[in-house]
């Protein structure tokens, strides 16, 4: 009961201090808000760039074996057996030269070529998916020592290009972290700022506090309550913000920024909500920790 009263006290005095700062408490709410959208807007790119480059992945991490037109089916079946045993390979697929050729003729691209082709020039293939994309070199060097490999064009590996991916996928979520990081910062030290300007507000009743005896999270509770009011209540109009922007602004520039993946992905939204009222309430509860330890000396 004791610590009912005392949770009601501290929510009633954070309430209070949040109107009787309202100059300081809404400047703090609209620089947290501007943060944070800023910090979804960084969330929505990662993901779109991220399922991008996941699907080039998953494209890429798929390496075909040419099979010469000589090797016996004995000799490939040995091949794919120790493939399979190998703890970098997920699955391996066997495709005949029919199947191959069937595939080649489905390609509307390649429809003109097609009808000028005569009899099947096309080797059959055993496609390996890998688990990751650093392994598709070894499972490369692999292949072309095989006996069974067509010397002409072994495999389809593209070194050049998974490095480059590999490379972009780094440099994403280290640009990503950094410019989160610095948000982070920002808007802590915002929150800093208002808890200071609180606890210069109500000096005096913090002075009466102490004399009667008040505990230390008695006198700090309000504070970090205030702080994370200001936090959730900055986050709820950032997301609202960027949940009525996102999807008219993906659908005003996709054909202008077509450099850009942008797509408008649904079941990524209620994910985003969490992370953002996440984001403001642990921001607004560490940048009052942070101010009430510095400023309100017990």
């Amino acid at each position: 009961m004791r610590l009912w009263r005392h949770l009601l006290f501290a929510l009633s005095s954070a309430w209070q201090s949040f109107w009787r700062n309202a100059a300081v408490s809404l400047a703090a709410v609209l620089s947290i808000t501007l943060i944070l959208i800023l910090a979804g807007v960084n969330l929505l790119l990662g993901h779109a760039l991220g399922e991008v480059l996941d699907t080039y992945k998953a494209r890429v991490s798929v390496i075909s074996i040419s099979v010469a037109d000589d090797t016996p089916l004995a000799t490939v079946d040995e091949f794919q057996a120790q493939l399979r045993a190998d703890p970098r390979v997920v699955s391996v697929r066997f495709v005949s030269k029919d199947e191959e050729l069937a595939r080649f003729q489905a390609d509307p691209i390649n429809q003109q070529i097609a009808q000028q082709v005569e009899g099947n020039p096309l080797a059959a293939k055993l496609e390996v998916r890998v688990k990751r994309l650093s392994d598709v070199a070894a499972i490369d060097g692999m292949a072309r020592q095989w006996r069974g490999a067509d010397r002409t064009e072994p495999t389809d590996y593209q070194g050049d290009f998974i490095a480059r991916m590999l490379s972009l996928a780094s440099w994403l979520t280290y640009a990503g972290l950094g410019i989160l990081l610095v948000l982070t910062v920002v808007s802590i030290v915002i929150v800093m700022n208002t808890i200071r300007t609180a606890v210069y507000h109500r000096r005096a009743e913090i002075e009466v506090m102490k004399l009667v005896g008040a505990t230390e999270w008695f006198v700090r509770g309000p504070f970090l309550i205030e702080g994370v009011m200001t936090g959730l209540v900055a986050a709820a109009v950032a997301l609202t913000a960027v949940l009525l922007a996102y999807r008219p602004f993906v659908e005003r520039f996709r054909a202008d920024l077509f450099f850009i993946p942008l797509y408008y992905d649904p079941t990524y939204v209620a994910q985003l909500g969490q992370e953002l009222l996440w984001a403001g309430a642990i921001l607004g509860a560490l940048g009052s920790y942070i101010g009430v330890r510095r400023f309100v000396r017990l």
